[in-house]
């Protein structure tokens, strides 16, 4: 959960120069990783407000994303396909959104069952573990609670900043990041994990969590915005460099994969890479994996952008 972290880093952007470079990653030439054509921009028909943290249903008829990810007044929306490039805006997801600010709904998934997850700062911190559950069914989000687990630090400062569900919803790709607005702009701290479903309400994290990721999470970066492929083989999520956020931080879409779901994932891939000016983050696949959208900033404004693999 980003709590005023694009609102900061957008921010940097008023008082700084930006300059483009370019990530590169020391890879095993035998694993195979997925490439992808030119960016495509959505186009979301009636849609007024910025588009941030994209969600592609399971049957790809709906987009789920939310506004400018700020802290103050950010809420979960939906649009509805008219072709893989273009939606129609729908409204407000009833039953997600806080209604007094300050608030942050956001960072929408599903699983092929209709059951809904994303973070939410109600009642934080009293409460601390900030993952919710609920039913999708036609715009409304039904019968909600907190996702328990220990998963949930249920520290101060620690949160669920981002997660992934499975298709079959068995299995959380979770996000732990700790936030010191003093110290740091941003997280200053993210670990991934992975969770299995022990029942409709509580996940337990896998005995061989860090093995299976133990190429991916390094200490030298944040890490957020996990998606995992429908067939398991195939873990998308975005990092940055640890440190000072300046014009010159790189953002950066990664891939790792494997070949089979019961082992460890590959050292990643950069599959495309921005400074803050150009902001791109959060990926999500569709079901047959040919299809990657994400959100990217243009000028002041954020919108969701796609790519077809090749």
């Amino acid at each position: 959960m980003r709590i005023k972290f694009i609102f900061q880093v957008s921010l940097i952007l008023l008082f700084t120069f930006s300059c483009t470079s370019n990530g590169n990653e020391n890879i095993n030439s035998q694993t195979v990783y997925p490439e992808f054509g030119p960016e495509i921009e959505v186009i979301i028909n009636g849609l007024s407000v910025d588009a941030m943290e994209p969600f592609i249903s399971p049957d790809g008829n709906y987009l789920f994303f939310n506004n400018l990810n700020d802290g103050i007044n950010t809420k979960l929306y939906y649009a509805t396909k008219v072709n893989d490039s273009t939606f129609n805006f729908v409204r407000e997801l009833t039953g997600a959104n806080q209604s007094e600010t300050p608030h942050l709904d956001a960072v929408a998934d599903m699983d092929v069952n209709g059951n809904f997850y994303w973070t939410s700062t109600r009642n934080y911190p009293t409460e601390l573990n900030n993952l919710f559950h609920g039913t999708f069914s036609f715009g409304n989000i039904n019968d909600i609670g907190r996702v328990q687990g220990d998963f949930n630090m249920n520290t101060p400062g620690w949160l669920v900043m981002d997660h992934g569900i499975s298709l079959d919803g068995q299995y959380l790709y979770f996000n732990n990041a700790r936030f010191d607005d003093v110290n740091c702009l941003g997280p200053c701290e993210t670990t991934l994990g992975i969770a299995k479903k022990i029942n409709a309400f509580t996940f337990s994290t896998l005995p061989n969590s860090t093995t299976i990721l133990q190429n991916i999470n390094d200490q030298n970066y944040i890490y957020y915005a996990p998606c995992i492929s429908s067939d398991y083989l195939e873990f998308y999520y975005t990092r940055y460099l640890k440190g000072e956020i300046t014009s010159n931080t790189i953002f950066e879409i990664c891939i790792a994969v494997r070949s089979n779901p019961m082992t460890s994932f590959s050292v990643p891939k950069v599959l495309f890479s921005e400074t803050i000016s150009n902001l791109i983050e959060a990926p999500t696949l569709t079901v047959d994996k040919n299809i990657i959208y994400y959100h990217k900033k243009f000028d002041d404004s954020y919108k969701i952008v796609m790519r077809f693999r090749s």
